[in-house]
């Protein structure tokens, strides 16, 4: 004997919103605690953030010559979800800051610049709040770290206070995360 549940749409949008509630968090904390090892030290996630993660917005370091470093800044899409449902990051969230030199040449009568070489990365995780990760790399709600292209598995951050919190000073009022940069965030 075969049995069917047929729920009516309003009963399926809810138990699909329960069922992702609960899903979200589980889905972002995978990638954090790939990238943090026992001991506290952080490694560069092995996903595919690029094909598979929210692109949240870029970033252009000019000189004279035009753009320097772009900076692209990815998250997991659950991430972006959580984050415009509460105003908040979810336990897990990852932000990877992917360093990328500027090529700008001549482009008829203008300059365009685009992006080059891939340089390093900076990523922010985001750790439980109770029996998170301690150490040097950890702390004001985040785990931190930078990494150079060839060495993704060796952070060279030291301390995140002394290497990190400079840049994001002016914006510890938002978690210290550049939410003005991050349109689907801030809109």
């Amino acid at each position: 004997m075969k049995t069917a549940l047929y729920l009516s749409g309003t009963a399926m949008l809810a138990a699909a919103a329960v069922i992702f509630a609960h899903a979200t968090p589980v889905a972002a904390e995978g990638a954090a605690n790939a990238m943090v090892r026992p001991d506290g030290s952080i490694v560069m996630t092995k996903e595919n953030y690029a094909r598979d993660w929210s692109v949240l917005g870029v970033f252009a370091h000019l000189d004279d010559a035009g753009v320097r470093q772009f900076n692209v800044v990815y998250t997991q899409p659950e991430t972006v979800t959580a984050y415009q449902q509460t105003g908040e990051f979810p336990e897990g969230a990852v932000l990877i800051k992917e360093l990328r030199d500027g090529v700008t040449k001549a482009d008829g009568d203008d300059r365009t610049s685009s992006l080059g070489a891939l340089k390093g990365w900076f990523a922010m995780i985001k750790p439980p709040k109770e029996n998170g990760p301690q150490g040097p790399l950890w702390g004001d709600g985040w785990g931190w770290a930078k990494f150079n292209a060839d060495a993704p598995n060796a952070t060279i951050t030291t301390n995140y206070e002394q290497d990190c919190l400079g840049c994001h000073m002016p914006v510890k009022a938002t978690d210290w995360v550049h939410i003005e940069a991050y349109p689907m965030l801030r809109d």
